[in-house]
């Protein structure tokens, strides 16, 4: 500690100015059009040579606010609040020894036109923006989402769907890159889907949208790019401040199917679906700031129950002749523990510098059983049977993090180091029990598959991001972004029969390193080229290289392979008025194999189904055009968007009936095992093109001054080509989806939001998916103050959200359906600790000089 105390001193005296004398600025922020308090508006005081920030603050109930610690000089004040125009004052304000405080008197702030303008007379948050190269989506006007999870947020985010199984599409593609925070999900530790449902919605500031970034961002994604962003603290709230939310929910004991017929005396799989899943989530954010330090602690922790239904057919052909028809009803529950914590602390340093650390630890169990009652309907020789699947995923990760930024004295000139350091730890098994129910010599037949799974790995991400302005027009952007990532996988398989105990299956176990490179240098340079048009231009370099070995045979090189590219980006964009602008873009990106579609260990599934992946899998390059144009008129906000993507080696997933013949010609690097043979087999495979088209639009519209509607569409088609492995197939789709959102502001501090969704059908080559809609409502209230809120939820109201799919080939027909258990009701509590924000308070021993919001 002594010598912690020594370094803080001289990164102080290294970074600290004199002492200046100060002034403070005073006064109210109200609404124009009615004189209603505004709270939460940023008053900023800015430097007359740069608009560089000195002092700041925000406005408290009533529209109150008062600056502090201003040196004295002469200065620009800027008010601002999303939703409506800046205000700067028309005159500079000036502070001395005879005038260290200046009152504004009241400043009367208007709505803005170019975006969809707040309902509520206290002047909330547009729940979406509009900028240059993204759209964002405030999640906290989303009270449909309230006691959710990132899944649930994500699924009411335009033009962002996540299926049942937690994959995430961005226009109807699946094909897109997720960060939270701006960093690859990866560096989490876990599965994108397990990732999302351990994030409570309430930890969420917003949602990014990219569709064609620029090349500063990584470019793996063909759709695009996803940014979630958590709540972070920062020292524009001085004292303490922070949020409390708990929330609990079950699904409608109705729903919950009854299994007591299935129970099977013999197998006794003990299924009790108790009469609910219980949901329980809970966040603690806690945040002390004073003008120099910023500390903050957040913890969040639960439990999410869900559970779904479905029923598989699948008739298998010989000759063009039926031979069997197999029938299966599956019920399954899913059970997700978690728990985090962060802890953190932030420097502002007096010249325009800051540094950040913190720490944070996660942990979680995912449980998921399910129960399958699967009948020989032809009675043709497959048995009957009962099945159960048990498993869970245990986790423990560790993230340490460090940001560093300087701002220099010029405008827009800064300089910023992000390291993040992750070491992941994960177990894991579970058992697949199936006994067959027939009245011969075999009825003690059975199978029984026992996994246990090890996971882990560390992974480091470095960038370093260097912004310099020209002519007070343009601006260079430079950087070097690094990811190391390594992964543990060692899964051991062992199967059990009647005459068998623990004998592991040698193909199926394996025991992997998987490392993975990737180095990036990059460029942007952009500004306004002349009045109304600005352009943006980009190019990054990268090395990826990845190898696997698998030790458990014969340290086998699954994969050993670099790329080398590089990737070109831009961007136009032209005002045409103040209220419409119109932008083109264009990007070239990458779609690399990920290690689950590299991996040649073999997965079973129910219903006599497999999966592996491909050492050979290609990555997939992808051009991406888009043409957006946005339109603000008094009440209405409109984006339109027009985009093409053209793939070369297209990824998809492609399956066959496993026998000698079709291994050999579909998977050659497996090795044949008979006793697979009619199983459905799953791997991956590069296509030879594929096309995207579509159009977009999102409107957005005020219809009373207490409701507003948003409403999404997206209508898009894909041309996939096939390979001669793949019997040189084709395939043309066509797609309409869309969302709704309205909201209502309501007299006595309520709100109610409905909103839904149409998911549509579609086909690729060998797979046809069916559509589904559904619909959500939520109400809230808030109490004691505005300081608490109750918000109640109540997910797919009608019980219409459903899933499945169609899959033919000359040798087998599998039909599957699906729906998920609901209705889900949930009921929340948030309160704001000080009102969520608070004014320091006087002290004798204050540090006397101005400090940086930013």
């Amino acid at each position: 500690m002594k010598y912690l105390r020594y370094i803080t001193l001289l990164l102080m005296i290294a970074f600290c100015g004199q002492v200046s004398a100060q002034g403070k600025l005073t006064g109210k922020v109200i609404e124009k059009s009615g004189g209603a308090a505004i709270e939460y508006a940023t008053i900023a005081v800015l430097k007359t040579t740069d608009s560089s920030l000195v002092a700041g603050n925000v406005s408290l109930e009533g529209g109150t606010f008062e600056v502090e610690k201003i040196p004295y000089g002469t200065y620009i004040v800027r008010i601002t609040l999303m939703g409506f125009k800046p205000y700067y004052h028309p005159t500079e304000v000036t502070f001395t020894t005879g005038k260290a405080t200046v009152n504004l008197g009241t400043v009367k702030l208007s709505p803005s036109a170019t975006v969809l303008k707040a309902a509520e007379v206290t002047a909330e948050r547009s729940m979406m923006e509009y900028q240059l190269d993204k759209r964002v989506i405030n999640v906290d006007k989303n009270i449909v989402t309230g006691g959710g999870t990132a899944t649930d947020v994500l699924d009411n985010v335009p033009s962002v769907s996540v299926d049942n199984d937690g994959e995430v599409s961005l226009r109807g593609s699946s094909n897109v890159k997720v960060l939270i925070n701006g960093r690859p999900y990866e560096l989490m530790g876990s599965e994108l889907d397990v990732l999302l449902e351990q994030i409570p919605a309430s930890s969420i500031e917003n949602v990014e949208v990219i569709t064609n970034p620029s090349a500063k961002y990584d470019p793996e994604g063909m759709s695009g790019i996803i940014n979630i962003k958590l709540k972070e603290q920062t020292s524009g709230s001085l004292g303490l401040t922070g949020t409390v939310n708990a929330n609990f929910g079950a699904p409608l004991p109705f729903q919950i199917p009854n299994l007591a017929g299935y129970n099977d005396g013999t197998m006794n799989p003990q299924i009790n679906y108790t009469k609910f899943i219980p949901t329980a989530m809970g966040t603690i954010n806690l945040n002390y700031a004073t003008h120099r330090w910023n500390f903050f602690l957040n913890v969040d922790g639960g439990m999410r129950g869900r559970g779904n239904r479905s029923k598989t057919d699948i008739w298998r052909y010989s000759n063009g002749a039926t031979i069997s028809h197999d029938s299966l009803f599956e019920y399954n529950r899913h059970q997700n523990t978690m728990t985090s914590v962060k802890v953190g602390a932030e420097y502002y340093f007096k010249n325009n510098a800051s540094l950040m650390l913190s720490y944070t630890f996660n942990g979680g169990k995912r449980t998921r059983f399910s129960y399958i009652d699967a009948d020989d309907i032809l009675n043709s020789g497959q048995y009957d049977y009962r099945q159960t699947d048990t498993n869970f995923t245990k986790r423990l990760n560790q993230t340490a993090y460090l940001l560093f930024i300087k701002k220099f004295e010029k405008k827009d000139q800064q300089l910023t180091l992000d390291l993040t350091y992750t070491h992941r730890h994960g177990t894991g098994g579970g058992g697949q029990c199936m006994r067959y129910d027939v009245d011969s010599i075999d009825q003690d037949n059975y199978y029984w598959r026992v996994t246990d799974n090890l996971r882990g790995g560390n992974s480091l991400n470095a960038k370093l991001d260097y912004t310099h302005p020209f002519a007070d027009r343009f601006k260079l952007e430079v950087g070097y972004e690094g990811l190391i990532n390594q992964g543990l996988l060692k899964s051991d398989y062992y199967l059990n029969t009647h005459d068998t105990t623990n004998l592991l299956d040698g193909q199926s176990s394996v025991n992997e390193d998987y490392r993975q490179q990737i180095h990036a240098i990059y460029a942007t340079f952009g500004g306004t080229i002349v009045k109304n048009l600005s352009a943006q231009v980009g190019l990054r370099g990268e090395y990826s290289s990845v190898k696997g070995v698998d030790y458990y045979h014969n340290n086998h090189v699954m994969v050993d392979t670099f790329y080398m590219q590089l990737y070109p980006t831009v961007h136009l964009s032209y005002n045409i008025t103040d209220k419409q602008s119109i932008q083109l873009s264009y990007s070239k990106r990458v779609r690399r194999p990920r290690m689950q579609s590299l991996d040649a260990y073999i997965n079973i599934r129910q219903g006599k189904e497999m999966s592996f992946g491909n050492p050979q899998l290609n990555p997939e390059y992808t051009h991406a055009l888009e043409l957006s144009y946005n339109v603000g008129f008094k009440q209405t906000n409109i984006f339109t968007s027009l985009y093409f993507r053209q793939t070369d080696h297209k990824m998809t997933m492609y399956g066959f009936v496993w026998d000698s013949a079709s291994a050999a010609y579909y998977a050659p690097w497996m090795l044949y095992n008979s006793d697979y043979d009619g199983y459905w087999a799953s791997t991956w495979q590069n296509l030879g093109k594929g096309i995207n088209y579509g159009m977009e639009i999102i409107w957005d519209q005020q219809i009373l001054k207490w409701w507003k509607m948003n409403l999404s569409v997206n209508l898009y088609g894909e041309y996939i080509e096939g390979t001669s492995l793949l019997d040189n197939k084709s395939d043309n789709s066509f797609r309409v989806s869309g969302k709704l959102s309205s909201y209502m502001n309501l007299p006595k501090d309520w709100a109610i939001q409905f909103s839904g969704q149409f998911r549509p059908g579609f086909h690729d080559l060998q797979t046809t998916m069916i559509g589904s809609v559904w619909f959500d409502l939520a109400v809230k209230k808030d109490v004691l103050k505005r300081q608490g809120t109750i918000n109640l939820r109540v997910s797919d109201v009608f019980c219409t959200g459903r899933y499945g799919h169609t899959t033919v080939n000359d040798q087998m027909n599998r039909v599957f359906r699906g729906n998920r258990i609901a209705p889900t009701i949930t009921l929340g509590f948030s309160y704001k600790i000080n009102n969520g924000l608070k004014q320091e308070k006087k002290q004798a021993t204050q540090d006397t000089d101005a400090y940086d919001m930013e």
